[in-house]
């Protein structure tokens, strides 16, 4: 590993801190057990930066499209009805929840069909500056894989990640960012920007099959831990020289340094290859223990 240290003013860093922030931050909700990790870390998150949170609810009603005929109209009909109901049980639920919350919290209801649900919810992130939602694994999550993808490509926002039942990680102090010379990853760093000033150790990677350049590869790194330094953060820049997979690299090195959050560009060359033949960003969002920070 080829690494760079660049540190900066405790002044400097102090304003960057101040000048950073949060405001409005979104949290998908769903009725599951898994209500409550987001919102543990929605709280956490709003407390450090003094943000209003919006909890989406998100009902999702029965695909039309698998019914047909006279008889398919009524059975639509029934199940709509019965999802709505459990629906209204759910949103009562976390209404009281939120109700021991700041007043100034909100809860938002979204019903809605398979391909209309997805639309809504990246429509609500779009005002907020962050949305916390957990990685759509194959455990009950994975339903909201179309509406994280809409988020996460659409939504023009940072997404928040949680591993299922993550364990609350407050304050945030390690920071691990993947770094590659990319839109998504400038991005990524841009959204997550409040959450890495914050951070006490910031460590940022790149991954290189063979050591090339005059710094090993570390030149690649060199600009935009500069650029982090002028905002206030030290950063140690890594060149992880490896023949493994780069997410494997990447777990490795946040297993290494104890990352409490890593921040990554979402990228693709299309949705459907991305989540269907794979990639860092799909197989990031199947395997990580660690909070995700996304965006595109």
């Amino acid at each position: 590993m080829n690494d760079i240290t660049l540190s900066s003013s405790t002044v400097a860093k102090a304003h960057a801190v101040r000048g950073t922030a949060y405001r409005d931050i979104a949290t998908h909700l769903d009725g599951s057990p898994e209500d409550e990790t987001r919102l543990a870390h929605a709280e956490a998150l709003a407390a450090s930066f003094g943000a209003r949170i919006t909890g989406i609810f998100t009902n999702l009603l029965p695909d039309p499209a698998l019914f047909a005929g006279d008889f398919g109209i009524t059975a639509i009909g029934q199940l709509v009805d019965a999802a709505t109901e459990e629906g209204d049980v759910s949103e009562k639920r976390l209404r009281q929840r939120l109700a021991r919350l700041d007043p100034t919290h909100e809860l938002r209801r979204l019903d809605g069909f398979p391909g209309l649900l997805e639309q809504a919810v990246t429509s609500e992130a779009r005002w907020n500056d962050l949305f916390i939602a957990t990685c759509p694994r194959d455990d009950g999550n994975s339903r909201w894989r179309s509406m994280i993808e809409s988020v996460m490509f659409d939504g023009g926002r940072g997404l928040f990640l949680l591993p299922p039942n993550a364990a609350l990680r407050s304050p945030i102090k390690t920071v691990l960012i993947g770094w590659t010379d990319t839109r998504q990853s400038a991005r990524a760093v841009a959204e997550a920007l409040p959450l890495i000033a914050r951070a006490t150790e910031v460590h940022i990677v790149t991954v290189r099959e063979e050591a090339h350049g005059r710094m090993g590869g570390a030149e690649v790194l060199a600009d935009i831990s500069a650029h982090l330094a002028r905002h206030g953060v030290e950063t140690t820049a890594t060149v992880l020289n490896t023949e493994i997979s780069a997410t494997d690299a990447l777990l490795a090195e946040a297993r290494r340094i104890s990352a409490d959050l890593m921040v990554v560009g979402a990228y693709g060359h299309s949705r459907f290859r991305e989540w269907v033949l794979g990639g860092v960003t799909a197989d990031l969002l199947d395997s990580s223990p660690v909070p995700l920070f996304l965006a595109h």
